[in-house]
């Protein structure tokens, strides 16, 4: 969960600039849906009918390789590497006895695993371009505990300091040619980028590297996502009344403006051109638009709605269709995700707060099940008598699918093909849709955009195979999750920042990542647990790691609660059990307590009665240090403060009127009320819960 693929900064970085031409060819996805059985258990597939921006334009190229001498025939100047390349003589050097194409290849040689050497050059990128990236390498006695001979995409910000990247996993022991190659999206505030070739940390072997590639992948000029309904396209005896879609523009690349075109969008039954509703909208400069149109009382069964955007001479430039389902009435699953993106369990709303595990054992299980904390997320795929005994304890199951794709790290070596990914997955879901300790799917743990049409068809798979619980994914790619969202109906991410990085990453992340999905996702987001030192190999990157302290995982957890997270899955339980400079015993007794206090807000953060009018302020000359969150529950308000550590003073809090007194939960403390407002001072870290009485 974020600790499968390294995020290590490796190069130097520099920046440029390149053209590109536009250009759109449409793709179709085929639509799957079940009957309905007598006992309304529907199992219906809501996949996004033509997914043109994410299976097929979006992975064309667009424009020619961005890397010079990619192929290494150019000699550099006074160096042993290829003209362009900045890398250490020692273990770097251009190869004429080994090359995929033309005559050179670079080729790596090294012994010593201490050393670590990295080949590098700038690429000539732009802030916020989505890329794919590649290279060829061919391997002999590659050893050691990573993943070998790889490359990496990194970018830094105008003032050099490096950002992130991209790592996709390398190759090792020996072999033949092969491509490693990554799909990714740079930040818009990036302003350097470079790439390298380069052998993970602590290795030794012989490598080659040829044919370095790098290339803006095509985009097209409209991206739609949509908001409501929130789940699978359900259309229930609850709503929505009004589907609306979210749609982003892109008429730069195709040298349009926004007054030249405009967007529609309606409401078509799945087979047939009768349309329920329709919407037209001209573009103003202000993104994302927004269409809305009524669902009417509409029969049950499988609709579309279909967005077209529409350019010079009334032509149309591109379609778009997300699938509906209005389910029959009384339609009532175990599990599902309700329009304030609330998980409903068995008619109730329910806030997931648990850890991942690695398996279950019965020991363990009944002190976990002690504590406020009501699910896990196994990586080992439970067994049924495991899965019983979670359910004896009433603790929750997410299950995890994660590892059955075809050649990915984790995967069982009975899968090889596509099919087999299909069998197994499709076998899995019916043996435990039914069980009732399952809460939900765990479908994908970071895996890169380049198996994004693998991803779309597991969700589709769960989708048509169970009904009663929704998909869940987490990435470390909290910049990119817009691009993953016809791959899951819930959506985490995992900021990791503890020791390296402010605890103020965890809010920054969720706010990013409630953005990416347009307010309209479940989020369960991954706060930090472990000690990074669990996950170092060598004594120099286990120096200077440490556990999360009590008060940065309660901030950090209240962090993700406050910028829109509706769940909460630790990560982990046996970083818990192991971290090396905090006992388990210390550990385990605040995350009780912590996990107590979210536990008994839950009724209040799930509420969706109308939330009182609050608007908090802050000291301005400093930096932003204080999220916060407003609800109404049982004829009281509730603000949820939380100070994210990045500085500490006063907050000011306005108050609509009728409001009696402000108490301090957790204390005795009443706060006196002052012109409508009042105002606290908030230590760094510190979370404060406000009760207030009219």
């Amino acid at each position: 969960m974020g600790l499968d693929l390294p995020r290590i900064p490796h190069g130097i970085l520099a920046h440029g600039k390149t053209t590109w031409l536009w250009q759109i060819r449409p793709g179709v996805v085929r639509i799957f849906f079940m009957a309905v059985l007598w006992t309304y258990r529907v199992r219906y597939a809501v996949l996004t009918a033509i997914v043109i921006a994410v299976f097929s334009t979006d992975l064309r190229a667009a424009g020619e390789n961005l890397v010079t001498n990619g192929s290494f025939e150019a000699a550099g100047s006074g160096s042993a590497t290829a003209r362009g390349w900045n890398g250490d003589g020692a273990v770097y050097s251009r190869d004429s006895g080994e090359a995929r194409t033309g005559k050179y290849s670079l080729k790596y040689v090294n012994a010593d695993a201490g050393r670590y050497r990295l080949c590098s050059r700038p690429v000539p990128l732009r802030a916020g371009w989505k890329c794919r990236f590649s290279v060829w390498v061919k391997t002999k006695n590659i050893a050691g505990n990573d993943s070998g001979a790889s490359i990496c995409l990194e970018w830094s910000g105008a003032d050099g300091k490096w950002m992130g990247g991209t790592y996709p996993q390398g190759v090792k022991g020996a072999g033949d040619w092969t491509k490693i190659q990554a799909v990714t999206r740079v930040p818009p505030e990036a302003a350097r980028f470079s790439l390298t070739c380069y052998v993970r940390k602590g290795m030794t072997g012989t490598a080659w590297f040829d044919d370095v590639e790098l290339v803006r992948v095509a985009e097209a000029p409209m991206k739609t996502m949509l908001l409501s309904p929130v789940y699978r396209g359900r259309i229930t005896d609850q709503g929505p009344r009004d589907v609306r879609v979210g749609v982003r523009l892109n008429l730069r690349d195709c040298g349009l403006r926004s007054g030249q075109v405009k967007v529609s969008a309606r409401i078509v039954a799945s087979g047939g051109d009768k349309s329920f509703g329709s919407a037209t909208l001209q573009p103003r400069g202000t993104e994302p638009l927004v269409l809305s149109v009524r669902t009417g009382d509409l029969a049950a069964g499988r609709y579309r709605v279909v967005v077209s955007l529409t350019g010079p001479g009334n032509k149309v430039m591109q379609t778009l269709g997300h699938d509906l389902v209005r389910v029959p009435k009384g339609f009532a699953p175990t599990c599902a995700i309700d329009e304030h993106r609330r998980l409903i369990v068995r008619g109730k709303p329910f806030f997931p707060l648990g850890m991942y595990w690695s398996g279950i054992n019965a020991k363990e299980l009944e002190i976990y099940a002690a504590s406020r904390f009501n699910c896990i997320m196994p990586y080992g795929r439970p067994t049924k008598a495991q899965m019983d005994l979670a359910g004896k304890h009433g603790i929750k199951v997410i299950y995890s699918i994660k590892g059955l794709y075809a050649g990915s790290k984790w995967c069982p070596s009975g899968i090889k093909t596509a099919a087999d990914e299909e069998r197994v997955v499709r076998a899995t879901l019916r043996r435990f849709r039914d069980h009732p300790a399952l809460l939900a799917w765990y479908l994908n743990d970071e895996l890169p955009q380049s198996y994004m049409p693998r991803l779309a068809a597991h969700w589709k798979w769960t989708d048509q195979e169970d009904v009663n619980h929704p998909a869940w994914v987490v990435l470390y790619q909290y910049r990119e999750v817009a691009d993953y969202i016809e791959t899951f109906d819930v959506i985490g991410t995992d900021p990791y920042p503890i020791a390296s990085n402010p605890a103020s990453m965890a809010g920054r992340w969720t706010a990013e990542t409630f953005k990416q999905t347009g307010g309209a996702r479940p989020l369960w987001q991954v706060p930090q647990l472990h000690n990074w030192a669990n996950y170092r190999k060598t004594a120099s990157a286990k120096k200077g790691q440490r556990t999360p302290t009590r008060d940065e995982v309660r901030s950090m957890a209240w962090q993700c609660i406050c910028k829109g997270a509706t769940g909460l899955v630790f990560y982990s339980w046996y970083d818990v059990r192991r971290n090396p400079d905090v006992s388990f015993d210390t550990q385990w007794t605040y995350l009780k307590a912590i996990a107590a206090e979210i536990d008994a807000a839950a009724p209040m953060l799930l509420s969706i009665a109308p939330a009182p009018a609050v608007q908090a302020r802050c000291d301005p000359a400093k930096p932003t240090w204080m999220y916060w969150l407003a609800r109404t529950y049982k004829g009281k308000g509730y603000i949820f403060a939380v100070n994210n550590g990045d500085a500490e003073g006063t907050a000011a809090f306005t108050l609509g009127g009728g409001v009696r007194s402000v108490r301090v939960a957790g204390g005795n403390r009443t706060i006196g009320i002052k012109g409508g407002s009042f105002t606290d001072t908030f230590k760094k870290l510190q979370v404060r819960i406000y009760e207030l009485s009219y």
